[in-house]
């Protein structure tokens, strides 16, 4: 098949004198009022040969050593030095700092022990993650000409179905629609949560969205998230979404692993 169709949850356009948007302070309202859903095509980026130079993503193939993605002290021994020489090779930085990952378990996001898949459309930092970063550089006594951050996602399911991953052509997005938004406790499971900006955005009819149908263990989806070169920076909009030709059948629930590469260049 090379589209689907599928809703994705836009932020509403912000009204005058509306306040800057935020997450983490208190509960989301679950009806979600801010927000609108709009049916989206999404191609089959199998059929294509998308590169990070090009739209801002691309599909590796990688074969962890990592038998339980769950298990957190095995993810940080074993699967930070993986992606970190895995994103070396792929953008021969001279530095790549895996910080921070998460698990996630559609079967278990009603009790609470794990997060489930985020359906919003958003991307993970806006130009101010420079700011952000000050700690970092000058604990590693850096001074990089070129700051870029990667997510690596892997689902490692039976199935590959439940809850795919989108992400959308960082050339059909422009700033009028991305709205900077306050995420508050970010890496809320660690000592040192912290406050960083990312970007939400309401809706272009110019987003085009792509996906990789029934990935496996074996493959990363690896996509840009910040990269202090570009003026103005495009980011590579993502969001899970609900494939409906599967609804009601009896799949495995997604289970999903995602780590952030901050790469340095001198």
């Amino acid at each position: 098949m090379d589209k689907i169709e599928a809703y994705f949850n836009y932020r509403n356009p912000l009204k005058e004198g509306e306040l800057k948007p935020e997450f983490g302070l208190k509960e989301e309202d679950p009806l979600m009022p801010n927000h609108s859903s709009h049916k989206k095509i999404i191609q089959n980026a199998r059929l294509k040969d998308f590169k990070i130079e090009m739209g801002g993503f691309e599909l590796l193939s990688h074969k962890s050593s990592v038998q339980d993605f769950f298990d957190d002290n095995e993810v940080s021994q074993i699967y930070y030095p993986e992606m970190t020489k895995l994103v070396k090779d792929k953008t021969k930085a001279d530095e790549v700092h895996i910080v921070s990952h998460i698990s996630r378990n559609e079967a278990q996001v009603e009790s609470g022990e794990r997060k489930g898949a985020h359906r919003l459309v958003h991307n993970d930092f806006t130009p101010n993650f420079k700011n952000t970063l000050e700690p970092l550089l000058q604990e590693t006594n850096s001074n990089p000409s070129k700051i870029m951050v990667f997510n690596l996602w892997r689902r490692f399911d039976k199935d590959g179905v439940d809850a795919p991953f989108a992400v959308c052509d960082s050339r059909t997005v422009s700033e009028k629609e991305l709205i900077p938004t306050d995420l508050h406790n970010y890496l809320e499971d660690q000592e040192d949560s912290l406050t960083v900006e990312i970007f939400q955005s309401s809706h272009s009819d110019k987003h085009e969205w792509n996906y990789y149908p029934k990935m496996n263990r074996d493959e990363v989806l690896m996509f840009k998230t910040y990269d202090s070169t570009l003026n103005p920076f495009m980011p590579t909009l993502h969001s899970a979404f609900d494939d409906i030709s599967f609804e009601g059948k009896d799949v495995s629930p997604r289970m999903s692993l995602e780590v952030r590469a901050i790469c340095f260049f001198n």
